[in-house]
């Protein structure tokens, strides 16, 4: 049996031997062999290839060249022709969101003729650049291989119309000027009027929201003197607020029996700028009413001179 295991032993291996020798097998020199390489590595190739040429290039000439003409070699320039020839240049700028910014305002933010090359590309300087447009509130942009900027915006929302002169300006709820809101657009928002209005008229509006048989009535706010507002009603009466008592004057103008009969009739001029006094008067100033609140009651009222 051992003889047996032997000689079995001994046929496998010449069987072996005789097909690693067979006649048939393509036998190459190792020093002949070729390697294949990937798609990958032969993409940048050429580039990279280029690039240390055009390298080279600038080094042999600043060496040879004598110190005074080489101030005269635009060197970032011939290092931006290298970067764009190596396939690193940006050749296309995408730009979504945008609806009332305007394209160009963006891409002058880009500085593209000033910035060719991904290594010259300072991202976060340009989102500043950016998000300072009126219209813009947030930014992002995003490199797309190999050579394409895509840049998304978000725009601001406006919140009221801001009347200077005969132009409304379309001002968003931090007090941002957006723009000239065009003619005959169809913008439902409350307009506001005067010297500083602009910051002071979302704290307004809050406080009227409150209070939706005013606001039904509001044509437009009035800033007087920079501290405080007059609200013009739809039929022409004027409620007269206190400095920084925006909510207190209209919860008396709400609650007053006589105040809330100059909503909707006559025009009449409604003053509740005196803590717990309402006066009432008609618009052309000719005669008026003095009506004292104690508490949540109404007391006389009284004829009075503006």
């Amino acid at each position: 049996m051992a003889e047996t295991r032997t000689v079995a032993t001994a046929s496998k291996r010449v069987a072996s031997g005789a097909a690693k020798r067979s006649p048939f097998a393509l036998q190459i020199p190792r020093g002949e062999r070729r390697f294949r390489r990937s798609r990958r590595t032969q993409r940048w190739v050429k580039p990279s290839a280029i690039a240390a040429g055009v390298l080279v290039f600038i080094g042999a000439a600043a060496y040879a060249l004598p110190l005074g003409k080489l101030g005269a070699i635009d060197f970032t320039a011939k290092v931006n022709d290298v970067m764009v020839a190596a396939g690193f240049g940006i050749d296309q700028v995408n730009v979504s969101g945008q609806h009332y910014s305007s394209d160009s305002d963006v891409f002058d933010a880009l500085d593209l003729p000033n910035v060719k090359t991904f290594a010259a590309f300072d991202s976060d300087a340009a989102l500043k650049r950016i998000e300072r447009i009126s219209w813009i509130d947030t930014a992002q942009i995003t490199r797309v291989y190999p050579g394409t900027l895509d840049v998304v915006v978000r725009e601001r929302t406006p919140a009221f119309l801001l009347q200077r002169g005969e132009t409304n300006f379309l001002v968003d709820a931090t007090g941002r000027t957006l723009g000239p809101a065009a003619r005959g657009s169809n913008w439902n928002l409350p307009r506001v009027t005067g010297e500083g209005a602009e910051s002071e008229a979302i704290l307004m509006l809050s406080a009227l929201r409150q209070y939706p048989q005013i606001e039904r009535q509001y044509a437009y706010g009035e800033r007087i003197a920079e501290r405080r507002w007059r609200i013009v009603l739809k039929n022409g009466t004027a409620l007269e607020l206190g400095a920084d008592r925006e909510i207190e004057g209209f919860e008396e103008v709400a609650t007053a029996r006589e105040a809330t009969s100059a909503l909707k009739g006559s025009p009449m001029v409604v003053d509740v700028r005196t803590p717990g006094r309402i006066a009432i008067r008609p618009l052309d100033g000719n005669s008026g009413r003095t009506a004292s609140k104690v508490g949540a009651q109404t007391v006389s009222l009284v004829s009075e001179r503006p």
